[in-house]
């Protein structure tokens, strides 16, 4: 609380970007959010999704000091502040009293820049009842189980729930409950994970209502040697069964519709095998095929985004 210099701005106006309306509402400064409000119009943005904030000062009249200097609404109305959110929203803000558009920057510039996890929303909310707590509470088996994992008859009775990941200590990046193919167990589960980098071995993300998968995981530890982990084929085969009704893969069948999919591009993912990773080989893979889409690293990627963030 002590860097909200103003909690309540009237007569606040607002554009956002791509719609040249302009609304005129009031401006709400919490601890966690930025709250708009105008008509049926109420636009929260919490401060960690804020990318830059920048101040537009309008120019110069009477004085050497922007913020000593007399304007009227009108030459208040040429600064603005400027904010760009990291969800590709964009607002522009004016308000015919300076002083208080500068009060508002000043609070936000503060309130956006995070230095510890304890300042976010998350660790500060505190439910007003015990149903409240109930109705935000995450249930990693009920949301299997809704998917239909493990049910007996379902397009999920293939797949199981493990707790293999309990404390972490297979993955770091994993939760600690996962699902994997019911045939699957814990040991090959543990082998096939440290065929992959940083442990993330294929377990299940989606199950569709008429029973195929999607499953993620990082690229396999392949190395210019060309290793191979009959674990984690194992994994990947079991993997495609389950979308077949007897849960095995046909013996003889050459359609291959299950796609192993690598976000990189090829040249990418071939010069990683230089620092022991790489993709996979899919002369070991039975009924898949592999299709790359071409996507750069982060690097490249926050770069792009940043220039069309410019641009907008």
């Amino acid at each position: 609380m002590d860097h909200i210099r103003v909690s309540k701005v009237e007569q606040m106006r607002l554009v956002r970007s791509g719609n040249n309306t302009e609304y005129m509402g009031t401006l709400h400064l919490t601890t966690h959010h930025m709250i708009f409000s105008a008509g049926d119009l109420e636009l929260w943005i919490p401060y960690p999704m804020i990318h830059s904030a920048v101040l537009v000062r309008p120019p110069r009249r009477d004085s050497d000091d922007n913020i000593q200097a007399v304007y009227t609404e009108e030459q208040a109305l040429e600064g603005s502040i400027r904010i760009r959110c990291h969800h590709f929203l964009f607002v522009t803000l004016r308000c015919t009293d300076i002083r208080r558009l500068y009060d508002v920057f000043a609070t936000v510039k503060h309130l956006a820049c995070v230095v510890s996890l304890e300042q976010l929303y998350a660790f500060d909310y505190r439910p007003d009842t015990a149903d409240d707590a109930k109705a935000v509470e995450y249930d990693a088996h009920a949301e299997f189980r809704r998917m239909g994992v493990g049910v007996a008859g379902s397009v999920g009775q293939h797949w199981r729930v493990s707790e293999i990941n309990r404390e972490f200590q297979l993955c770091a990046t994993y939760p600690p409950v996962v699902a994997a193919p019911a045939r699957i167990s814990d040991t090959t589960l543990t082998y096939a994970a440290r065929y992959r980098s940083k442990a993330r071995l294929p377990v299940l993300s989606y199950l569709h209502p008429n029973g195929v998968s999607m499953t993620r995981s990082s690229q396999p530890m392949v190395g210019l040697k060309q290793a191979r982990s009959v674990q984690d084929e194992k994994l990947v085969e079991a993997i495609v069964a389950t979308s077949e009704p007897t849960g095995m893969v046909p013996r003889f069948r050459n359609e291959r519709n299950n796609i192993i999919i690598d976000a990189r591009p090829t040249t990418n993912a071939v010069v990683n095998r230089a620092i022991g990773a790489g993709s996979e080989n899919m002369d070991h893979y039975r009924q898949c095929r592999k299709v790359y889409l071409g996507i750069d690293n982060i690097h490249v990627m926050r770069d792009a985004l940043n220039r069309l963030a410019d641009a907008a």
